[in-house]
C-alpha cells in the first residue's frame, strides 16, 4: 500500500503543479506574462534545490525507483515547454531557453556566494549545524550543477525538435506529446547520470533506476496536456515550422528573428482581421474535403457554433457540396479553370448560398479556397419580385378580359333582349296552335334567357354590373343561403354555418353577394363528388381574420388599407383541394376544370367580380389535412 499511495501522492503533485502552469498560461492575456515566467523561474530554481538534496523514492523493485526533481518537479516545466512552442511560437520557447540558462548561471553564482557566506568569519550562520547542512545543501547542488546544466539544456532543445518532428509526420497530437517526452527523458536521465556518476560504481545503478517509473509519469503528463493543446490550437493554429527551426533561430541573429517574427506576426494578425470579419463564408479544405481553416462568416452560414465543429470534418457533412463539383478542378488544375461556381443550399437550415470553390497549389499538394455569399435574401426578393409580376401580369390579362366581356357582354345583352322582345309579340299577336312550333319557341325563350344569365355574369365579372348599397348583415346573409342551398344538394353532407356573435355589417348588393355566395357552396358540394358521403363536409364561418387564422394579402387592384376592420366568410369543404397549378387561373372567365357541358366557368368569375366591386377579394388556400377554403373578404361597414 505504500507502493500505491506514494504513486498517488506523486501524480496529484505533478498533476497539480502542470494544470497550474496551464491555467496562468490560459489566463496570461488578462493577468499577463510574469504570473506565468515566475512560476516557471520558481519551479525551476526548486527543483534544483529538491535534486541537490536528493530527494527520492526508493520502492526497492528495478526500474521503479525515481527522484523527485527530475521526475515530479521537470516533467511539468518540459511539458509546459511544449504548449509555449506549439502556442506562441520558436521565438517564445526560445526566450525560455535563455531565461532558463540565465537563472541557472545566477544560481550558480548565488550558490558560490552563499559558500563562501557559511565559511566567512562573521557571519552569524558561519557556525553550527544549521550553516553545516546548508553547507553540504548546496555543494552537493554544485557538484550536480554541471549535469544539471547541460542535460536540462539539451532537453529545452530536443523538446521543441522532437515534438516538431513528430508533427511534420502527420503523427496524432497525443502521439506527439508523449513521444518528445519519453525521448527527451531518456537522453535526459541518460546525460545527468553519465556527467553525475562517469568513473563511479552508482553510474549503472542510477541509469537503470527509475526507467519504468519515467515512462508512466509522462504518459499521465501528456493526457492534460494534449487536452489543452487541443482546444488552444483551434483559437490559435500554429504555422508550419521545420524541425531545426528553434535551434536555428537560437544561435541565428536573434534581434533579426524578432524582428521577423514580430513582421510575421502583424502580417498575420492583419491576415485574420480581414478574413475574420470579411462578410462572405472563407473556407480552406485539404484535396480529401477536410475543412482546415474557416471564419466566423463559415460558422454563421452553417449554423454552427464554435471552430471544433466545423475545423478537420468533411465540408460535404457541413454543407451538402459534393466532392463531384470541386474534384475536376484537382485533375486540371494546370489548366486556366480553376475555379467552379455554383448554387448550394444548407440543408436542414435553408440558407442559400453563392459558392465559388478555387484550387491554388501548396506545399507540392493543393488547397481548395471556398468562398461562399448568403444569398438567402437576395433570392428571396427576387422570388417575391417574380410573384408579385405574376400576379400583376394576371391582373392586366383579367382586366383586358373584363374589358372585352363587359364590352361584348353589353352588347350581346341588348340582342337578346331584341330577340326576347320580338318572341313576346309573336307569341302577343299571333295564336300558335301548332305544337312543334310552340315548343320551339318555349326552347327559344329558355335559351335567351340562358344568354341573358350568362351576359349578367360577364357584366358581374367586369364590374360594369347594377350594385345596391345597403347595409348587409353577413350573418343573415349566410342564413339566407343555407334556406336557399338545395336539399338535394346537402344529401350526404355534414353541412353547418358558424356565425360570428358580434353580428358583423357589410355595405353592398344582398342578392349579387348572395349568388356570390351560393356559387361557391355550389362549387363545394361539386368537389366532393369523388369524397365517400360519410367524409364530406361544407362549412360556413363568419369572423375577423385573426379569429379564423386568416392572412389578408389583397391583389394589387385593391387600393384598401389593412389597418381597417374587415369580415371574412369562409366557404370550408373536404374535397381534394385546389391544384396548385391552376390557381393562378381559377378566377379567369370560362375556364373551368368540370367536363364539357357541366360548366361554364363563369361562376367564380362572377364571384370574384362582385366581390371586387364590393372592395373585397377572395383568397383560395388549401386546408392541411384536405380541402379547400374559400375567404370572401369584405371590408366593414364603417359606423355613422
Amino acid at each position: 500500500m505504500e507502493i500505491f499511495y506514494g504513486y498517488c501522492l506523486t501524480i496529484l503533485e505533478m498533476t497539480f503543479i502542470l494544470v497550474g502552469l496551464l491555467i496562468l498560461h490560459g489566463l496570461r492575456r488578462i493577468l499577463g506574462n510574469n504570473p506565468f515566467y515566475i512560476a516557471l523561474g520558481v519551479l525551476l530554481i526548486f527543483s534544483q534545490i529538491a535534486g541537490a538534496a536528493g530527494l527520492m523514492l526508493t520502492l526497492g523493485y528495478p526500474g521503479l525507483d525515481y527522484p523527485l526533481s527530475s521526475s515530479v518537479l521537470n516533467l511539468p516545466f518540459l511539458a509546459i515547454l511544449i504548449v509555449v512552442y506549439v502556442t506562441d511560437g520558436t521565438l517564445a520557447a526560445q526566450r525560455i531557453i535563455i531565461g532558463v540558462m540565465a537563472a541557472l548561471g545566477f544560481y550558480v553564482y548565488l550558490i558560490s556566494m552563499t559558500l563562501l557566506q557559511c565559511t566567512w568569519p562573521g557571519y552569524t550562520i558561519s557556525q553550527g549545524p544549521g550553516s553545516e547542512a546548508l553547507a553540504f545543501l548546496l555543494n552537493t547542488s554544485m557538484r550536480l550543477m554541471a549535469a544539471t546544466v547541460v542535460s536540462l539544456s539539451a532537453d529545452l532543445f530536443l523538446v521543441p525538435i522532437l515534438f516538431q518532428r513528430l508533427t511534420n509526420l502527420k503523427c496524432r497530437l497525443f502521439i506527439n506529446v508523449l513521444g518528445s517526452l519519453i525521448l527527451v527523458q531518456l537522453i535526459d536521465h541518460l546525460v545527468f547520470v553519465t556527467i553525475a556518476y562517469w568513473g563511479s560504481p552508482q553510474w549503472w545503478t542510477s541509469l537503470t533506476s527509475s526507467y519504468l517509473t519515467r515512462a508512466f509519469f509522462v504518459a499521465i503528463m501528456s493526457i492534460p496536456t494534449t487536452i489543452y493543446l487541443s482546444r488552444i490550437q483551434y483559437e490559435n493554429p500554429g504555422e508550419s515550422r521545420r524541425t531545426l527551426d528553434v535551434i536555428l533561430a537560437f544561435f541565428g541573429a536573434y534581434g533579426k528573428t524578432l524582428k521577423l517574427e514580430q513582421t510575421l506576426r502583424e502580417s498575420q494578425e492583419r491576415y485574420r482581421l480581414l478574413v475574420q470579419n470579411a462578410s462572405d463564408m472563407i473556407v480552406v479544405m485539404n484535396v480529401d474535403g477536410q475543412v482546415i481553416d474557416a471564419n466566423r462568416a463559415a460558422l454563421r452560414m452553417l449554423h454552427l457554433q464554435t471552430f471544433p465543429e466545423i475545423i478537420n470534418k468533411p465540408f460535404e457533412e457541413l454543407s451538402g457540396l459534393k466532392p463531384e463539383v470541386w474534384r475536376p478542378l484537382l485533375e486540371h488544375h494546370s489548366q486556366e479553370n480553376t475555379t467552379v461556381s455554383c448554387p448550394l443550399t444548407i440543408p436542414g437550415a435553408g440558407t442559400e448560398i453563392d459558392l465559388s470553390v478555387t484550387v491554388i497549389p501548396f506545399e507540392n499538394s493543393s488547397l481548395l479556397i471556398t468562398f461562399g455569399r448568403d444569398v438567402t435574401e437576395r433570392r428571396k426578393l427576387e422570388r417575391e419580385r417574380e410573384a408579385w409580376n405574376i400576379q400583376a401580369s394576371h391582373r392586366q390579362r383579367l382586366e383586358a378580359i373584363g374589358r372585352l366581356a363587359g364590352g361584348i357582354a353589353h352588347d350581346f345583352n341588348n340582342y337578346i333582349h331584341a330577340i326576347q322582345g320580338h318572341l313576346d309579340i309573336i307569341l302577343l299577336m299571333h295564336e300558335v296552335k301548332d305544337e312543334a312550333i310552340r315548343r320551339n319557341l318555349g326552347k327559344i325563350d329558355h335559351i335567351t334567357e340562358l344568354a341573358s344569365t350568362l351576359t349578367s355574369q360577364m357584366l358581374s365579372f367586369a364590374r360594369k354590373g347594377n350594385y345596391q348599397r345597403e347595409a348587409v348583415s353577413v350573418n343573415t346573409l349566410v342564413e339566407k343561403c343555407a334556406e336557399l342551398f338545395p336539399p338535394s344538394s346537402q344529401s350526404g353532407i355534414a353541412f353547418r354555418i358558424e356565425k360570428d356573435p358580434r353580428n358583423p355589417v357589410v355595405e353592398g348588393d344582398p342578392i349579387q353577394l348572395q349568388q356570390t355566395l351560393m356559387n361557391l357552396m355550389i362549387n363545394a358540394k361539386d368537389a366532393m363528388q369523388n369524397v365517400p358521403e360519410s367524409e364530406r363536409s361544407l362549412i360556413i364561418r363568419v369572423g375577423d381574420p385573426a379569429q379564423l387564422n386568416v392572412k389578408l394579402n389583397p391583389p394589387g387592384e385593391i387600393v384598401t388599407s389593412l389597418d381597417r376592420a374587415f369580415c371574412v366568410i369562409r366557404v370550408e369543404d373536404s374535397g381534394p383541394g385546389v391544384d396548385p397549378s391552376i390557381l393562378p387561373r381559377i378566377f379567369e372567365p370560362f375556364f373551368t376544370t368540370k367536363p364539357v357541358g357541366e360548366g361554364t366557368g363563369m361562376g367564380l368569375a362572377m364571384a370574384y367580380g362582385t366581390v371586387t366591386a364590393h372592395n373585397g377579394w377572395i383568397q383560395v388556400t388549401n386546408l392541411p389535412e384536405r380541402g379547400a377554403a374559400f375567404d370572401v373578404i369584405l371590408p366593414l361597414r364603417e359606423k355613422g
